[in-house]
Formats: C-alpha cells, structure tokens, sequence
C-alpha cells in the first residue's frame, strides 16, 4: 500500500530529546491518530512532517520527498489559528485563496464553504462565529488547494459537544473521499469514530502504531448472546471456563488454552443452549491507551 507519509529513525533534539527513534508511516486514504499527553511530542511531529522546522536526525519523506517540496498538496490546520475576525468567512477564504493564486477564485471558494457547511453563514463577520464555527472556517482554509493529504492539529480542541460533532462529520466526510488525514487529539472516543489508525506517543517515543481495528480487537476474548443458559449451567460453566454475564442472555467468554474454546462452544450446544451471537471482543480506545501509556511510564 502506498506511503504518502514515511518517517525513518527520527530524532529531535533542543537542550534534550524531543523525539527519540520515530518510525511511522500513514498509507494513502487512511485516517491516523495522533495520541499522548501534553508535552508528548505531538506538536513537534507534525511541525516537522510540515517542514517548519528540521530533524536533528533520521528521514522524513512526504508523497516520497521533501515535505518543503510538496507543501501545495498538502492542507494545514493548526491547533490555534490565527483568524482574521473583521473579515467576514467568505471574504477570508477569497483572500487566502488570492495569496495562493487559486484559479477561479469563487468558484473554489463556493465549494469548500459547501463542503463545510458554512454557505449560509459566509457573510457574517467572523467576530460572531461559534469557536466551531471558526473551526469549519478553518477546514475550509486548509481545503483550498483541495490537498491530498491533510494535517490537523487538535481539530476539537476548546469544542462543546455540538461543535465536536459538526468537526468529526467533516472529517469523516472527508475519508469517504478518500483525503489521507494525520490528526492528533486528546478525545479518545472521538478518534475511536474517526480514525482508521493510531500511533501512541509517549515521551517522546511511539509506544504503540497499526490498525485502530486491530488493535482493540482481543483475540483471546469473545462476546456471547445465546438463550438457555440457565442459573444452574451457568455456574457449572463458571467452575470450568472464564465467563461472566454482562446482561440477560450476554456473555464474555475468555479463553485460556488452546482448543479451549471449540470445548465450550460444543458443551453449550450438548446442553441445548441456542447460540444468537458469537464474535471477537473489542475492548474501547480508553481502555488500551490509558494502561499502556501507565506501564511505559513505570
């Protein structure tokens, strides 16, 4: 699968270690999360993926060169941006969209106001937009040149719940056209719904990056809806196998030996119990990150 980001052995020093031995790649129409705790090394990283500022050591190429080289395929979102308020939204984007020597300045300008959701407030000044709002406003800006890959930093930084959804619907109409985003945010359930992949960032290290599926899928863990399972079975399945009922006719099942599970499954069948459901247990982002980042820290 194609690259469009790729990060080889790179270290970033000022008086310490910023960033120690980054690997990571972000294959292309993919969505990847950037998580850790503030101070982690986030921001660094995607200034440097940028080109703002240079590696001490290691190799970062973006679409297979120098991030410099390619900055017009690429669109920004910065966690603060600086938003020039007595515009109005529509006279903002018009004049980004001049500076960049955008061709068909308003038709271009029409379009990511549409993709948006901002046509019918564009001609408001921005000193009365919501912060989510602002935050639309911002897409837009990092959509002008219609870039391939997008770079968003803390995109629901400072939102209220309402403006968090208006930011994740954007963000997961953009996948469906097949943009490739690096975002980073400190809302794990929010990049659950957004995200193909995710790299944890711990002290200045990647503790953990792959597939968001992957990842929280347990393979040892099975959830179970089945009926006939009876108080008296259920404590003999309970002297034997782990299993605990989370809600009438809901079950976990944990396996811990080969085999063991084909075991369990034809003795609930021997004893009539009709199985509804039977699939891998996905444990939630919080779940995994929270002891992982502890453990790294011990």
């Amino acid at each position: 699968m194609e690259s469009i980001i790729k990060i080889k052995h790179l270290v970033k020093t000022y008086s310490k270690n910023i960033l120690n031995d980054i690997n990571l790649s972000l294959s292309k129409n993919h969505v990847l999360g950037l998580i850790g705790k503030n101070g982690s090394g986030k921001t660094t990283l995607i200034k440097l993926i940028l080109g703002f500022i240079k590696p001490t050591h290691g190799e970062i190429k973006v679409f297979g060169g120098n991030p410099i080289n390619v900055s017009g395929r690429i669109g920004y979102l910065p966690e603060k941006p600086d938003y020039h308020l007595l515009f109005t939204g529509r006279e903002y984007l018009t004049y980004l969209a001049k500076m960049l020597s955008i061709k068909n300045v308003k038709q271009r300008v029409d379009e990511v106001l549409l993709l948006v959701g901002m046509e019918s407030q564009s001609k408001k000044r921005m000193s009365k937009y919501s912060k989510g709002m602002l935050q639309r406003i911002g897409f837009a800006q990092a959509l002008l040149q219609d870039p391939e890959l997008l770079i968003l930093d803390e995109p629901l930084s400072g939102l209220d719940p309402v403006g968090r959804k208006e930011v994740r619907d954007i963000i997961i109409d953009l996948r469906r056209k097949n943009k490739t985003i690096l975002l980073s945010a400190h809302n794990l359930d929010e990049i659950e719904k957004m995200c193909t992949d995710i790299a944890i960032i711990n002290e200045g290290k990647i503790i953990k990056e792959g597939s968001l599926n992957e990842i929280l899928t347990v393979n040892y863990r099975f959830k179970l809806k089945a009926r006939g399972i009876n108080p008296s079975l259920l404590n003999s399945l309970k002297s034997t196998y782990k299993i605990i009922e989370t809600e009438i006719n809901n079950y976990i099942f944990e396996e811990q030996r080969d085999g063991e599970k084909e075991e369990f499954l034809k003795f609930l069948l021997e004893n009539g119990v009709l199985i509804d459901q039977w699939v891998k247990y996905k444990i939630s982002l919080e779940e995994y990150v929270i002891p992982l980042i502890k453990a790294d820290e011990k």
